[in-house]
């Protein structure tokens, strides 16, 4: 049986529980989770704000988070902020977004007929939400 990669990618920017809740429940779909953290660029063009802590800060908080997952790989997203590219070159089995995270799943289909989306379930978004810290 072919292990099952998890893709999930984000900007992690003031880790919390929230974002625990989200890696957790995506790990469950497979063997490998693989996280992309959003490059500084990309989190400016989306979220037309800058994010609060930098790339490297934001990936390094989530390599500690995960040091003893030999099956986790973390690592920024493409300098072209190119998120089809970067799911070529990782060709996860299984596309992980968050509830409210933008994506246009139409035009990943199309590109990836055999990639399996699935959007995650709300966690208390209330209270655990980046925009609220």
């Amino acid at each position: 049986m072919k292990s099952k990669k998890v893709f999930v990618a984000g900007t992690f920017d003031n880790f919390h529980v929230g974002h625990q809740f989200f890696l957790w429940s995506a790990s469950n779909f497979g063997e490998k989770l693989i996280v992309i953290v959003a490059r500084d660029e990309t989190v400016k063009s989306l979220k037309i704000r800058e994010a609060r802590n930098n790339e490297n800060i934001r990936k390094s908080r989530l390599e500690k988070e995960f040091a003893n997952y030999k099956n986790v790989k973390i690592r920024l997203g493409n300098l072209n902020g190119n998120f089809l590219e970067t799911l070529r070159e990782e060709n996860p089995d299984i596309l992980y977004l968050g509830f409210d995270q933008y994506f246009d799943e139409k035009k990943c289909s199309e590109t990836f007929p055999n990639l399996k989306i699935v959007r995650a379930k709300k966690y208390f978004p209330e209270i655990f939400k980046s925009s609220k810290f």
